[in-house]
């Protein structure tokens, strides 16, 4: 422990820097500040300062008695284990992620290596990799299934995968590099949502209703708009509300001893005085839906909107 010379914090030291014993948090925030020296033009990192108004100078014109290059490829900046630098560190870590076993990157996932390989700022990609790393679900898990082909290359695939967010963030940067083909964002988006939705499902005769309706109904509208044009927040949002309100008109009727086959106009005239115009406007998909499938009545009347 050491009182830092450039915070004033007493803390754990990191080196012995010209003007001091320096801290771990400021040797990282140093050894990262590029630009144009001032003392001698050139352009590298500036972990430096020079006497009387401070401003960050190179390590030649510091007069520093260690370098910041890396042992690999020579840039000049933060140092990790085998004094490599960030970005080959984080080549280093993501080339035995996706290893596929032969002791080379799985070829389909060749275009994901050199996306996040050439990322702005490698820290970032270092710090995603080490999130939850021994969790179920964390970035690193998934690219190592990955990479040994646990995880088919598949949108279908990644909308089953658990953290939804997780899978969704790596479906988009294999989007991205063009590993899987593009889709619609929000298509996407609903697609995850859904076999969430399905599985709070208490029902199994409701559950599968619900996931009929979300296959034959649902999904072809949106897949329709996404080729058209483009899917808005908006509209993810209003398809995935037909399915909730289907959901909760289902579990309505069982409460009252009733099922979907059962319906009469009675009940759907209970159900639209109960709710609001917006509940029905969402519902009324689902029950144009059965009534053509003949899963209830097809002489039911929805009241008109208003």
């Amino acid at each position: 422990m050491a009182e830092c010379c450039r915070c004033g914090l007493r803390r754990h030291k990191a080196g012995t820097w010209p003007d001091g014993y320096v801290c771990r948090t400021c040797s990282d925030r140093a050894v990262r500040t590029r630009g144009t020296c001032p003392g001698c033009g050139q352009d590298r990192a500036l972990p430096g300062l020079r006497p009387g108004d401070r401003a960050p100078i190179c390590t030649t014109c510091a007069c520093f008695s260690q370098t910041f290059d890396c042992s690999r490829c020579g840039f000049e900046g933060k140092l990790l284990g085998g004094r490599l630098c960030e970005r080959c560190t984080l080549t280093d870590r993501l080339t035995a992620l996706l290893d596929d076993g032969d002791s080379r990157i799985r070829p389909t996932l060749v275009p994901l290596f050199d996306l996040l390989v050439a990322m702005d700022k490698p820290r970032s990609g270092l710090a995603w990799l080490e999130m939850r790393r021994d969790q179920p679900g964390s970035a690193s898990q998934l690219l190592r299934r990955l990479g040994l082909g646990d995880i088919p290359l598949t949108h279908d695939a990644f909308h089953e995968l658990q953290p939804w967010r997780a899978a969704a963030h790596l479906e988009e940067l294999l989007m991205t590099c063009g590993a899987l083909p593009a889709v619609d964002k929000y298509l996407c988006s609903f697609q995850r949502w859904l076999p969430g939705h399905l599985t709070g499902i208490a029902d199994p005769k409701h559950a599968k209703t619900i996931r009929l309706f979300s296959t034959w109904h649902v999904l072809p509208r949106l897949r329709t708009r996404a080729e058209r044009s483009h899917i808005t927040p908006s509209i993810r949002r209003f398809a995935a509300e037909q399915v909730k309100y289907a959901t909760a008109f289902l579990q309505w009727l069982g409460e009252r001893n009733s099922t979907l086959a059962a319906c009469g106009q009675i009940d759907i005239d209970a159900w639209f005085a109960e709710n609001t115009e917006h509940a029905r406007t969402c519902l009324r998909a689902f029950l144009n839906g059965a009534m053509q499938s003949r899963r209830c009545r097809r002489s039911l009347a929805m009241p008109s909107p208003r």
